[in-house]
């Protein structure tokens, strides 16, 4: 396999490559420069330098794109007219320098060369210069974690969180936070965190994929996440746990059946880190087990995040008040989740509403607010200048939960929310316009969608305005079903979820 000797800017703006020959049969040599987005391929010729090969590649074409990773191949002509086409590896090129090796700019682009994890390959990575400068400084970072694993010290007193890939402060990970404020108020907590709010006690903050966060996750003694870190790896001595972010209804993980929505190997690789995984209830502890393949310790204690739904809300006017709501207003919360056949970027889907706002506007009593939360997987966002004026779009909220306290109904589809939300006993209705898609092409579901929900299961909107129109009737009519699911399901969350999990992970309460 040829092996890169050097790359070098020259100062005409070519980039020089210099590497061995491979050794083979071959008339002469190209190296074939190949985008990843498009498959797109660029050839430049090579000539020999003593026992080297030399390439000169001209960067200003290159640099006319907006962003663009390129791999590098060596392809050999033959006698015989046949051709061959090898990876360009760099390994005995970089010793002990950053990811990115060399780095190039102009006035409006950078240019950078690194080396694949996967072959230890040449690669290029050309985007506008800001756009450059973080994705190198991030992927610099990430290459110095293991550094921060074998040399820096552990730090006893640190705990690092983490919520939704550091876009939020919500869900299980706020909820120990702000019990450890008040128990363990001795131990120092780091925040990955990429949003505006305000977080209370104080703690520091840092970007996600940034130098201080990879430092401080690699020192910490203690890391808590609802998700997946940017990472893998921890010392032998950090406690992970893993909160998970909802008990499931779809599929998950190794029980998923549809290589498309695959991200499972993922998963696998950082649940070999996980010291301790939180559990809502005894189903998704065996859920969690076979889907992740995972024999490590599992804490039945609750979810946090439903500590604050078991208390009445007594602020609930204040609350509607930072909403725009009048303090007496009736909210229905329409929670649907993310749909993995509609990827529009790197864990980013689509937004797909199906529903007919203008009817829902017309129907809804006066006195009633249709309130919006995508999913945090999804990108695109609802234009708010149209909607009608008892429709808000509150996607842009970071935590659930909140929203949660508020509601007085729930609709939701396959979101795992309506597990948490059942702790009120308020009405929960499901709106599955895509039911049959869903449950035999995309995820599939571990209960039977009829029978075992708290609430009735609709396919058009025309059939849930009919339901929203009556929701005393609906809660009289699903009470038995709605009381036998929170005792199977909810049992645990009575309020002291978080004391439970911060008393066994962190110690006793002082």
């Amino acid at each position: 396999m040829p092996f890169a000797l050097s790359v070098v800017p020259e100062s005409s703006g070519d980039l020089s490559l210099a590497f061995q020959p491979p050794g083979g049969e071959s008339t002469r040599c190209e190296l074939l420069f190949t985008r990843r987005s498009d498959k797109r391929e660029h050839r430049v010729a090579c000539s020999r330098d003593g026992d080297q090969l030399v390439a000169r590649l001209a960067l200003v074409p290159l640099l006319l794109e907006r962003e663009a990773r390129w791999d590098v191949r060596v392809c050999e002509l033959c006698r015989r007219g046949a051709s061959s086409e090898t990876l360009l590896r760099g390994d005995r090129l970089v010793r002990n320098q950053d990811r990115h090796f060399l780095v190039w700019s102009t006035a409006s682009h950078g240019l950078s060369c690194y080396l694949t994890e996967s072959a230890q390959s040449l690669a290029l990575y050309i985007a506008p210069s800001k756009r450059h400068a973080g994705v190198v400084e991030a992927e610099n970072a990430r290459e110095r974690y293991a550094h921060h694993l074998a040399e820096a010290p552990l730090d006893d007193k640190l705990v690092f969180f983490e919520s939704f890939l550091g876009k939020a402060y919500a869900g299980n990970p706020r909820y120990l936070y702000e019990a450890l404020l008040r128990l363990r108020p001795d131990l120092r907590c780091v925040w990955s965190y990429d949003g505006n709010d305000v977080i209370p006690g104080n703690p520091q903050v840092v970007t996600r994929r940034s130098p201080d966060y990879y430092r401080l996750l690699a020192q910490a003694r203690y890391r808590v996440n609802n998700v997946i870190f940017s990472v893998h790896g921890k010392k032998p001595e950090t406690c992970y746990l893993q909160t998970w972010h909802g008990t499931p209804l779809k599929r998950i993980a190794f029980d998923i059946d549809n290589p498309q929505v695959d991200a499972r190997d993922n998963f696998y690789k950082e649940s070999r880190d996980w010291s301790l995984l939180l559990s809502e209830n005894g189903y998704s502890t065996t859920i969690f087990r076979r889907a992740f393949r995972y024999d490590g310790e599992v804490l039945e204690a609750g979810y946090p995040l439903t500590d604050p739904l078991v208390q009445p809300c007594s602020d609930r006017a204040d609350r509607l008040k930072t909403l725009g709501l009048p303090p007496q207003a009736r909210v229905i919360l329409y929670a649907p989740t993310w749909r993995d056949h509609k990827p529009v970027g790197d864990w980013q889907y689509g937004l797909d509403l199906h529903l007919d706002l203008a009817a829902v506007a017309r129907r809804l009593p006066i006195d009633h607010f249709l309130l919006i939360k995508a999913h945090h997987l999804v990108a695109e966002r609802i234009d708010r200048s149209s909607l009608p004026s008892n429709v808000r779009d509150v996607s842009h909220l970071g935590d659930i939960t909140e929203l949660c306290r508020v509601a007085d109904c729930l609709v939701t589809d396959y979101s795992s929310v309506f597990f948490d939300f059942a702790v009120t006993g308020r009405p929960i209705l499901f709106y599955c316009y895509d039911l049959a898609l869903y449950e035999k092409a995309l995820r599939g579901f571990y209960l039977d969608m009829q029978s075992d929900l708290p609430g009735p299961v609709v396919q058009d909107s025309e059939q849930l305005l009919d339901l929203l129109a009556d929701l005393p009737a609906v809660s009289q009519r699903y009470a038995n079903r709605y009381a036998h699911f929170r005792e199977r399901f909810c049992a645990l969350n009575d309020g002291r979820a978080a004391e439970r999990v911060v008393e066994r992970v962190f110690g006793a309460i002082k």
